[in-house]
Order: structure tokens, then sequence, then C-alpha cells
């Protein structure tokens, strides 16, 4: 194959490797562009229905509130308040609940819900005794789904009535309540509810009150707001609009469900936006309400994409085919100006193939025309031929002096050789001498090359036994290093062992605990401390200044000074015990250095657990815990105050966290986790908000599962990149059970202060 073809050739490749980047640009570019508008989907249809219920509840729902309603309504529910004049300064309504007058308290309640349900300004109202027992029941004209006042109608709250009654004792609650039908002949009904004890003037509750709005009706006027289709996913069915209405539910629709609750299922998240492909359909999933769970319950969105997609389907075509076309011009535009080129080229090659053959005197004839010119790449080549021969000559001048040279260079070695086989004896003095005449015979033999290849052979042969000299002197000296580097390794091996010592071993029965320690070499500055007392037990993580062995080496003195601090005969509280070790921490740090100018010390938290009690202390110094629950995760920030450090004041004191009847997992971590970098250029600290995020977002909150979701997130996150610190996470959680057992086994003599 020609230059001319090959280049022609690469040309081609490089066009279609233009057009291929191109495409995967335009792939990229509209992957992305997905991913953002998934997540603008998401956001607006989130914040637009909550804005709506939110509307439709402080407008129709919120007016029968106890505290914030409307003043006509509000005055029913006060338990002074009295515009009968029957009784003695008791609220009629609350007098007839009492006095247990059914028919009377119906009737007043009566009076207080007609117009609102008959206005359909609310779906339902209901009032239940403290026992559970129905004492009205009013639904409006207009309802979807069951008919929360029949008697096929089961509330969700009905399952738990005890707790639900109880959790409304410190005010009103608004929450979505599901109304079942036993019966199965109606869809469940969906109502924005609020709920709230009447009290009597003592502050007693005698009944519960139940106000809701069925949301039906706003799931049609937010369909019609954004042209869009919609479903209710409860768990893992769903149920729609049509379902309410008794009327034929498209099967496309039946599709786009399946499809939805297939993503949800597979990525085991009901939060998502993405594109049905075979529809052209955005399905959106969002939480149905600021108290649900979306894997609960959750609204799913269907938008009709086809029009915009296949707008952008033709745009990306034209500009293919543009390409296309361009590609084509350009390489005929190449092709023409290549052949142009090369013709002249290999007149050049010949020109100088006559030279190669002794020719010197050979010319090359060029004329200029439009693709010629003496500056050009084929000007530049005749010229650069010319001086090529001009070259010639003169290296050939050049190869005549550098073998006198050479000659006059052998001749001063040889000297200086039979110099020193003169000053030999015996048979070193013969074998140099034989060694000289072999050189001798090999520089006056052979060609040109043969000769410098042997004069430059004898000069090494001269440096041969300066040579080996010094590498016998480094190859001492590595030995050396060697050595030393293996007895440091050893020694920091060791260290390694000592550290992992003083390590707990084993953890209190009645608490369920998983650690992750990583020091970021052999040993390091973060240690895990738990002391297990019959009443109580110490818990503490913490990070001391620096790594490697000077961090171990300060670990040490951190461990000593937390179990030094313990006070096993009286109370104490986390404050008082991280004061306390922070007082032990200066001692010992002063008599090593009094000044301590490099402000050795610790951060971390310490807990202390009260089983009699069931309280939780926390103290921390510039650190913090975390409480994950099922529902939420929270963050209880310590001191911004180091332990052990000169800057502390003499008499300050730690602050204590209390958390009574500690319930979900407590996790404890170093900076370590939060300072991780990712692996990019310009590389960004894993962070406080992305640890408090994974522990919102984890469904199983056991301390194993937490330790292993926050480490594989800081794995992944960090891509290989090394660890900038050492890290210790830890995570536990009370067993109830083995809790209250221990606790009732356990001294009486120390009663914390609640």
């Amino acid at each position: 194959m020609t230059l001319k073809l090959r280049i022609l050739g690469l040309i081609l490749l490089s066009i279609l490797g233009l057009f291929a980047l191109n495409y995967y640009s335009d792939k990229t570019l509209e992957d992305a562009n997905r991913s953002y508008i998934s997540e603008a989907s998401l956001d607006t249809f989130q914040n637009s229905w909550f804005a709506l219920m939110d509307q439709e509840f402080d407008a129709r729902v919120l007016p029968f509130d106890l505290m914030d309603g409307a003043t006509q309504y509000v005055d029913f529910w006060d338990a002074a308040f009295n515009d009968s004049g029957d009784t003695e300064e008791i609220n009629p309504l609350h007098f007839s609940i009492v006095q247990g007058r059914v028919e009377v308290t119906q009737a007043l309640l009566e009076g207080i819900f007609e117009d609102p349900l008959m206005e359909d300004q609310i779906s339902f109202a209901m009032v239940y005794d403290k026992r559970g027992m129905q004492l009205f029941c009013g639904a409006g004209l207009y309802l979807a789904g069951v008919d929360p006042c029949s008697a096929s109608a089961q509330p969700d709250f009905f399952l738990n009535f005890k707790g639900f009654y109880e959790s409304l004792d410190r005010g009103s609650v608004r929450r979505l309540i599901r109304i079942t039908d036993l019966d199965n002949e109606a869809p469940v009904s969906l109502n924005d509810s609020i709920a709230f004890q009447l009290k009597d003037v003592s502050g007693d509750g005698i009944a519960v009150v139940i106000v809701g709005r069925n949301v039906v009706e706003g799931l049609e006027d937010f369909s019609e707001n954004f042209e869009i289709e919609v479903a209710v996913g409860i768990g893992q069915e769903s149920i729609t609009t049509y379902d309410y209405f008794d009327e034929e539910k498209p099967e496309q629709l039946n599709g786009l469900i399946a499809a939805s609750t297939k993503r949800a299922l597979d990525e085991e998240r009901y939060r998502f936006s993405f594109v049905d492909e075979i529809t052209r359909t955005r399905i959106t999933s969002i939480p149905f309400s600021k108290t649900e769970r979306a894997s609960d319950l959750r609204l799913v969105i269907f938008e009709d994409q086809s029009q915009l997609i296949s707008s952008l389907r033709e745009t990306q075509k034209r500009a293919q085919i543009g390409w296309l076309v361009l590609g084509l011009i350009v390489l005929l535009v190449v092709f023409l100006i290549t052949s142009a080129a090369f013709n002249r080229i290999l007149q050049a090659i010949a020109a100088l193939e006559r030279m190669g053959a002794g020719d010197l005197s050979a010319e090359i004839d060029l004329k200029s025309n439009f693709f010629s010119s003496p500056n050009d790449e084929v000007g530049r080549l005749v010229k650069a031929i010319k001086d090529y021969r001009s070259h010639r000559i003169e290296a050939e001048e050049q190869r005549i002096e550098r073998a006198k040279r050479r000659n006059e260079r052998d001749e001063i070695m040889f000297e200086k050789m039979a110099l020193l086989a003169d000053e030999l004896e015996g048979s070193a003095r013969a074998l140099l001498l034989d060694e000289i005449s072999q050189m001798q015979e090999e520089l006056n033999a052979g060609s040109e090359e043969a000769r410098e290849r042997a004069s430059i052979e004898m000069m090494s042969r001269a440096f041969s036994r300066m040579s080996d000299e010094v590498v016998a002197l480094i190859s001492a000296r590595t030995s050396e290093l060697v050595e030393a580097r293996d007895e440091i390794s050893s020694s920091i091996r060791y260290a390694a062992r000592l550290q992992n010592a003083l390590l707990p071993k084993f953890f209190p029965g009645d608490i369920t605990m998983k650690v992750e320690w990583r020091p970021r070499d052999l040993v390091g500055g973060d240690i895990y401390f738990i002391k297990d007392l019959p009443d109580r037990v110490y818990i503490a993580v913490v990070d001391c200044t620096g790594h490697g062995v000077p961090g171990a080496f300060l670990s040490i003195i951190a461990r000593s000074a937390l179990d030094k601090a313990v006070d096993a005969i009286k109370y104490q509280s986390a404050g008082e015990y991280l004061t306390s070790a922070n007082s032990l921490m200066k001692e010992t740090l002063a008599r090593a250095d009094q000044s301590n100018r490099s402000e050795e010390g610790f951060d971390g938290g310490v807990c202390i657990y009260y089983r009699k009690d069931r309280v939780l202390e926390f103290s921390g110094a510039k650190a913090s815990i975390f409480n994950v629950t099922e529902a939420s995760a929270n963050e209880i920030s310590g001191d911004r105050k180091s332990v052990g450090s000169t800057r502390i004041a003499d008499d300050f004191q730690f602050q204590t966290h209390k958390i009574s009847k500690p319930e979900g997992a407590f996790v404890m971590l170093t900076d370590g986790i939060t300072d991780v970098m990712n692996g990019e250029e310009k590389p960004i600290a894993f962070g406080r908000r992305r640890v408090l995020r994974i522990l919102r977002d984890s469904v199983n909150i056991t301390p194993k599962n937490l330790v292993d979701n926050l480490m594989t997130s800081v794995d992944l996150y960090r891509a290989g990149a090394p660890f900038r610190d050492d890290l210790t996470l830890l995570a536990f959680s009370i067993n109830e059970d083995d809790e209250v057992a221990r606790a009732k086994s356990s001294d009486d003599r120390v009663v914390p202060k609640i």
C-alpha cells in the first residue's frame, strides 16, 4: 500500500472517528440532559403537589383546628365556652360527651359540620370518645372511594386507636388517613386530615375529633394543571382516578403503572424520574405527602413526551447527515491535494536515488505551478537533497580527521598500559602484555567501524577495575540500608500489634455494636474505648492529633486518660467524664512538654448509657453523634473544643446531651470519614451532609448495615484514592429485652440526674 493511500485511509478513519465522537458526545449530552430534567421534574412535581396539598388543607381543613382554626369553630372545642346557659360554666358539647348523651352530642356536632359537609368544604368528620366508641360520623355528598361513615369503612388509625389517641395528647396532628372498605367494593379513601383531642377544664382528654378532605379532587386539579395522568402507589399496588369514578382505565396506563412498579422494585427506591422509551412517556414517582414514606404511599406521574422526543430525534438525524456530507467533501478535497503533492514527491525520490548510486551531480527539475513553489514542502525537500550532498562530502573529511585523532589516542593508551605492565611482575605482567598485543591486532585489522569499536573496547577495559571497586562499595552500603529498613519495619509491625491489643475485644451483651477501624498506616491515631460496668456502659471514639507512629503513641495516652476518668462509684455525666479526661490529658502532656505548643490532644465523643433509667448521655469535643430511626436521622453536636488543648480554660466544662429512652441506632465517627477525598483533579471531601443523607436514606438501620452502607459509600466515593487520615466508624443500638434484664440485676447505688 502506498503512502498516499495510507494517508487517505488515516484521514477517512479520522473523519469516522470524529463522527463517532460527535455521536458519543450527543449521546452523553442527551443522557446528562435527561438526568437534569429528571431531577427538575422530581423537584417541580413534588413542590407543586405539596403546595397544592398545603393550600387545600389550609383553606378547607385547618379552620377546624383546635388552636389555629377559625374563631367560629375554635369556641366549640374550648372547655370553658358556654353560650347556651343550660349548665354551669361548662361547654355543652363537653358536658354531653362526659354525661354519655350520644343523641345530644350528635345534634351539637351535626350543627358544627352540616354546612361544611354539604358545601363540600370537607369530606368527613368523625368524633370518638377515649374508649374508641364513635360518637359522630358525617360524610359529604360527593365522595371518592369508600364512604367513611359506612359500616364496612375502616380508618387506618382504628387498628391502633389507643396509640393514635395518645399521640394527640400534645396537640393537633396533620396526617394522611387511609380508609379501607372491608367489603372490597370501593377503593381506599385517602384523606388529608387533622386530628386533635377534646380536653376538659382540668386538661384530661375526653374525645378525639378527626376532620378530613379527600385528596382525589386535588389529584384531578393537579392532572389538569400539568396535562398529565397520575396514579397513587400503595405498597406494590396502584390506584387511579379512573378507579374512583368507575371509569375504564386506558390500557397504556396499566403498562406505565407496571413499568413504574418494576423500576421501584429493581432499584429499591421509590423517588425517581425516567423516560419509558417504548411509550415515550416520562414516569415520575414522588412521596404522596410529607409525612408518608414513598415506599408506603407515593404519587406516580405520567407525562407524555412523544412530541419532544420526536423533535430531538429529527434534529439528531439532520446533524448526522450534515456530518456525513461534510466528511465526504473533506475527503474529496484532501484526495485532490494529496494526488498533486505526491506526484512532485515521486520526482524528488527519483533524483535522490540517483544520488545514492553515486551520481552527486543529479538535479531535480520541477516547474512552478499552482501546487508548487520553492518555499513549499517539496521545494524544501529539493533544498534538503542538495544540503545532503554537501554534508556527505563534509562527512568524509571528518571521518579522516577522526581516524587520525583515534590513532593518537590509542598510542597514548598503549603507552600508559605498557608503563603499568613494567611495574607488574610474573603472570600479571604477562597477562597485561598479552592483552595489549591482542588490542593492537584488533585495531590494525578490520574495517573502519571495527577499529572504532576496538578502540572503545580498549578504553572500557582500562577503567573496568575502578568500576568493580565502586560496585563493591555500593553493594556494601545497600546491604546496610536494607538491614536498617527491615529493623524499622519490624518495630512498626510490633507497635501495630500492641495498639490492636488495646482495642476492646468484647461488647456488652445488651448492646448491638459494629466497628470499622482503619489506620492510614500500620498504626494510627484513632482509637475506640468501651467500659462495661453493672449499671452503665462507657463508649468513646476519639481521633488523636497526627497519624502513624506519633498518633499511635498519643492514642495510648488517650486510652489511659479515658480509663482513669471513669468514676464507677457515683453518678458521672458524659460532660463530667469528658472534662475529667481533658484534665488528665493536659496533666500528662504537660509533664512531657510544659508548653504543649503543638496542641496535642484528641477530638472525639463519649457516651454513657445508664441501664436502669434507660438514659443515654453524650458529650463531644469537636465531634457529633448521629441518631438514626426509621423516620429520620439527626445529628447532635458537641462542643467546639479539643481535649488536651492549651487553649481551653482550666475550669471549662463539656456540655452533656441526654437522650431518654433511646431508640434506633447511634453512629459515632472520626473526621477520617468526612475528610475522604474523591479521585478528581480538584478533590472534594465526603462531608458530614453526605453522611447524614446516607443515614436518612438507610432502610435497614441495624448497626452492621449502617456501617457497611457508609464504608461502601466511602470506598466508592474515593475511587481508589488513598486515605488522608485514620478513620473509625462505630454504630450501636440498645437491645431493649437484654437492657431491661441487665437493669434489674445491676447495682442501684447510682441514679442519673434526669
